[in-house]
């Protein structure tokens, strides 16, 4: 099986590029940057598939599921910031990003919340999602 790195860890390679792109699309220079066209195209599509699709990521730390989905927050501002433009590589992403059937969603999806203490009874019209009954069959 070959190697890869995606450098999610924070001020690594992926949240500098990320955040450099935010700002960048927010004041509309993107479009004249063709390394951050270039980021957009291949960079951030080839480390998201990875870090969101791939068979390793049951092999991660938690720490390291941290970081990746703090980079796809990131993704999310950026799409976001270009949402006008119906740019179609990050449309794409943001769907994969959103896909609850993704490697990382479903292995993380028996984590307990965080933001939630487990038996607190919320609203229908306050919760978001609910995790799986860890009792069905998957």
């Amino acid at each position: 099986r070959p190697r890869w790195v995606v450098p999610v860890l924070p001020k690594g390679e992926l949240e500098v590029l990320l955040e450099a792109a935010i700002d960048l699309s927010k004041k509309g220079l993107d479009v004249k940057s063709e390394a951050c066209q270039r980021f957009f195209r291949d960079g951030l599509t080839i480390s998201f598939t990875k870090i969101l699709t791939d068979e390793a990521v049951s092999g991660w730390k938690f720490e390291i599921h941290r970081c990746i989905i703090n980079n796809t927050h990131r993704l999310v501002e950026l799409c976001v910031a270009k949402l006008s433009q119906d740019w179609f590589p990050l449309l794409e992403l943001l769907a994969m990003a959103l896909n609850p059937h993704c490697k990382f969603h479903q292995y993380n999806g028996t984590r307990p919340s965080e933001t939630v203490p487990a038996g607190v009874q919320l609203a229908e019209d306050e919760l978001y999602a609910r995790p799986p009954d860890p009792r069905s069959p998957k």
